[in-house]
């Protein structure tokens, strides 16, 4: 039996290919031999370490929902300073996002999408989604005690649903018209709180 460090090291670095593997490949066209290639880890090995596909599935979901909640929390914690409500528009609608969030978009999109096959990637996605909504909603709380917690937290969920559907469509041309009315529309929903 590997050393618990070795094994998380191992289990990380199976999660990062699978990642990538669903990047280039998609969800189900990932197969352990790809992800074996992928990570430099034999298969056998692969299954060792993380398990049959769907344990495979279920545990790439938890690798990228926690490394989405950690960028997710790391931005607004960089943002804390601003009293204004600009910095969401500028964490939100980054024309250039950061690497890490960009090489797990096409797997965060992919397990949504497999979400009602796998019973734990649903739970788990909703689980993100929850945490979006309550971080967000906590934070406009405090930008805007005035506000109540219904109003914030329905104003939480519309900025994140808008932008997750502007998300959707990074890759398209419209997504650079979108973005400008998307940042209006967020605005005037947080002008809403005031």
């Amino acid at each position: 039996m590997s050393r618990p460090s070795v094994k998380a090291e191992k289990k990380t670095a199976i999660m990062a290919a699978f990642v990538r593997c669903i990047a280039n490949r998609g969800l189900d066209a990932t197969s352990l031999d790809d992800i074996a290639q992928e990570s430099g880890i034999s298969r056998s090995l692969v299954r060792h370490f993380a398990g049959n596909r769907e344990d495979l599935v279920n545990q790439v979901a938890d690798y990228v929902a926690y490394e989405f909640e950690t960028i997710w929390r790391h931005q607004a914690r960089a943002h804390r300073d601003d009293s204004s409500d600009d910095w969401l528009a500028t964490v939100l609608f980054s024309a250039d996002p950061a690497g890490d969030y960009q090489a797990m978009l096409p797997a965060f999109y992919a397990l949504l999408s497999a979400a009602h096959r796998y019973p734990r990637v649903s739970e788990r996605m909703t689980q993100c989604f929850e945490i979006y909504v309550a971080d967000l909603t906590e934070e406009l709380q405090q930008r805007h005690p005035k506000a109540g917690l219904d109003a914030c937290e329905q104003v939480a969920l519309g900025v994140i649903c808008i932008y997750f559907a502007w998300d959707g469509f990074r890759g398209l041309a419209l997504a650079q018209s979108m973005q400008h009315n998307n940042q209006k529309l967020i605005t005037r929903l947080l002008a809403t709180l005031n």
